[in-house]
């Protein structure tokens, strides 16, 4: 069926348009963007009126983890999706660390058909960089890719035998590849549980100094300009990070970063009296760290904003603060997260709507992301200053361990739709 969707705020970061106006869709895809046309489309079969709301392309977040196979228990495709697009994500790249690790071709199969079968997202899967994440021998990383991986990552782990991360950033090289690796040294971040400083020595807690990130980012920078590697920075939390990046970019490197949403909001202070919920890795650093990176976002330097989503179930969570698992249920509030940097620090709307929509896709080479014809309609209806109570019963991840409970947040998705479809219809308890 073809739908107008109209007298709405027309927001494309990939252009630059910020304007009222309609869009046509026709068979799940874009069909006209009509700039400052304040009525429907004449040949539309539906109509759709937005009420002067935001109409953007549906985010892409380039790191979500699910239990899915092994551990169901934290998370499906199928939930995570539900979670997904109740947060404006439409598309996102799931992590090959499950059980078992996503690390062959029938594994990536799986991952496609299921969330063929399950999932309301477009969901793509990333393939382990090395088999079983052990950072000891590399994985299929061709097979896979003919499979339909659209990354090869270590996960968590980063890889910390150089001569195996040349080798599989040589082969990626050969076939165009992109490779995701969180940058770490482990020899330093060791057993550490939050940001080395101060504020981890007064609570008893072992640090994870900045500086493991910083030599791992060298480290694998400077393997990439060598092997001609398309590299990805996973989950940066440092600027000086950033800076090694913008430098090797500068001689011509693929390289590029993201941050997590949750580490542009948060910062140590926020664990607070040990709150497990905000144990994550990397993890939140200190003010002046934040601010440093929120700096970076309004320049422009950050490639894509990643929800880090990583469901922990509550027996995992409800620990002594260094033994409860990392991780943050993210996926609901990415967006919001960004629009508090709209709403606070004047961060321009378009430019906190581009890592997550056109970036993210041209690192991909996905064609979604814009508003173009002949796109995928993957589209969000959205209020950037509807304030909302982050509650996490009321988030729809199977497990809610979000470091956002209990915050006020503002900007809430409205409807999302998929292919034209929509998806997810916010609908307020009454």
């Amino acid at each position: 069926m073809s739908l107008s969707i109209f007298n709405a705020r027309l927001l494309d970061p990939a252009t630059g348009l910020d304007a009222p106006g309609a869009i046509f869709i026709d068979k799940g895809k874009i069909k006209d963007v009509a700039k400052g046309q304040s009525g429907p489309h004449a040949d539309a079969k539906e109509t759709l009126d937005a009420g002067g709301l935001c109409l953007a392309p549906g985010l892409i977040d380039l790191r979500v983890k699910t239990g899915e196979p092994g551990d169901e228990q934290k998370e499906t495709l199928a939930t995570a999706s539900r979670a997904a697009v109740a947060g404006g994500v439409t598309s996102f790249v799931v992590m090959p660390d499950t059980r078992p690790t996503v690390d062959d071709v029938a594994l990536v199969r799986f991952i496609r058909e299921r969330a063929r079968e399950t999932a309301k997202a477009r969901i793509y899967p990333s393939g382990a960089l090395t088999v079983g994440l052990g950072g000891e021998f590399m994985a299929e990383i061709g097979l896979m890719a003919d499979a339909g991986a659209i990354a090869f990552t270590n996960g968590d782990m980063p890889v910390a035998n150089a001569s195996i991360m040349k080798r599989a950033m040589v082969y990626a090289a050969s076939r165009g590849a992109l490779v995701m690796s969180r940058p770490d040294d482990r020899a330093l971040s060791g057993s550490g549980v939050m940001n080395a400083g101060a504020f981890a020595a007064r609570f008893g807690l072992s640090g994870i100094p900045a500086e493991a990130e910083w030599i791992g980012a060298a480290r694998d920078v400077m393997l990439a300009e060598t092997t001609g590697c398309r590299l990805l920075l996973d989950q940066v939390s440092t600027a000086r990070t950033l800076e090694i990046v913008a430098e090797a970019r500068a001689r011509g490197a693929k390289v590029h970063a993201t941050v997590a949403a949750h580490t542009l909001f948060f910062n140590e202070r926020d664990v607070g009296d040990y709150l497990t919920y905000c144990k994550v890795n990397p993890p939140f650093r200190d003010e002046d760290t934040r601010q440093g990176l929120i700096a970076a976002l309004k320049r422009g330097e950050i490639d894509a904003v990643v929800s880090a989503h990583d469901p922990q179930p509550p027996e995992e969570k409800r620990l002594p603060f260094g033994e409860a698992a990392f991780g943050a249920a993210g996926l609901e509030t990415t967006l919001a997260a960004l629009m508090s940097f709209v709403n606070d620090a004047d961060l321009p709307l378009l430019d906190a709507l581009a890592p997550v929509t056109c970036r993210p896709a041209d690192l991909l080479g996905l064609p979604q992301g814009r508003l173009k014809s002949g796109t995928p309609a993957d589209l969000i209806l959205f209020d950037p200053g509807k304030p909302w109570l982050c509650e996490r019963e009321h988030l729809r991840s199977r497990s809610t361990n979000s470091p956002f409970d209990g915050r006020r947040l503002q900007g809430r998705v409205m409807r999302t739709l998929v292919g034209g479809e929509t998806v997810f219809d916010f609908a307020p308890a009454s």
